[in-house]
């Protein structure tokens, strides 16, 4: 596999120019697998998206791979790299949108920030659904659509409306199979630092910058982070700063030592011997077999 750039992806060209321009797009996810083949091959983009994904395939996520079967739900943030691999009867939909169409005049925070399946590189991003639980999840995607294909009079606030319907449903769907302490200080601490390493892990590399952002003691956030996690909260920063190189690698095609200055690192040697011992490879070993693992399959 050449060292081509795997690429940032924009909006699927698709049905309304208006409400695309404005931030949103939905539409039938074997329709955009069929017309655009790019996006089966990995792949980011800088807004968010949810699937409705029914049948068999293989979701990869930040260099994690799952298969589904069923009904599933897949959330995906701005910069996560990810593709599907379809089985032959695979469909579903497929809803794009940025953060300014979400929030539109709502004040901060957003409420994605407070959703459990956005953002944070180490949360689950797919859901399982019943079929119980898929009427009310399908008829909702069913709603985004007609909605989005007449483009009545006020159509902005009705899919803004209808998606956070659809993420209080998935939220609670969420809660009940990945439960969490949502009312301790505790994970509301582990979930602030959470964000605040989604959006620092580049310029802060230690734990004190963190502490002082969060109001807290570096040991105490340590104990909390270890207590919640299972893993002291400096290796939190380095798995993230890991993934960030992880994602370089695969999709562009800066040099090994140019991806570690971007990620933070002064000494291109250290840097080397960060990711052998953190990956298990050299950074040119990995860079070579996830492009090899994940290159366009034969037509």
């Amino acid at each position: 596999m050449n060292r081509r750039t795997i690429p940032s992806l924009q909006m699927s060209v698709y049905g309304q120019d208006r409400l695309r321009s404005e931030g949103f797009v939905v539409m039938p996810l074997e329709f955009s697998m069929r017309q655009e083949p790019q996006r089966l091959i990995p792949h980011f983009h800088d807004f968010f998206q949810v699937f409705l994904i029914t049948g068999s395939g293989r979701l990869m996520h930040d260099f994690r791979d799952h298969d589904v079967t069923d009904v599933t739900l897949f959330f995906l943030s701005p910069g996560q790299v990810h593709t599907i691999r379809p089985a032959p009867l695979m469909r579903g939909t497929v809803a794009s949108f940025t953060q300014e169409f979400f929030d539109h005049h709502a004040p901060p925070p957003s409420m994605l920030f407070d959703l459990p399946f956005f953002f944070s590189s180490g949360v689950t991003p797919w859901l399982t659904v019943s079929a119980y639980e898929a009427a009310r999840i399908t008829t909702l995607f069913a709603e985004l659509q007609q909605e989005y294909d007449s483009a009545q009079s006020g159509v902005q606030e009705v899919l803004r409306a209808t998606l956070r319907i659809l993420f209080i449903q998935a939220g609670r769907l969420y809660a009940q199979k990945h439960p969490v302490k949502e009312t301790s200080r505790a994970a509301l601490l582990t979930r602030q630092f959470h964000l605040s390493l989604e959006h620092h892990f580049r310029e802060w590399q230690t734990l004190a910058p963190y502490a002082k952002d969060l109001g807290i003691t570096v040991n105490h956030l340590n104990d909390v982070i270890h207590q919640e996690t299972g893993h002291a909260a400096g290796e939190l920063i380095r798995q993230r700063r890991l993934l960030d190189a992880k994602r370089l690698l695969l999709h562009s095609d800066l040099s090994v030592s140019e991806i570690g200055y971007q990620t933070g690192f002064q000494d291109p040697s250290y840097f080397t011997r960060f990711f052998r011992r953190h990956a298990g490879q050299t950074p040119g070993e990995f860079r070579d077999a996830i492009r090899e693992k994940y290159q366009p399959e034969p037509t």
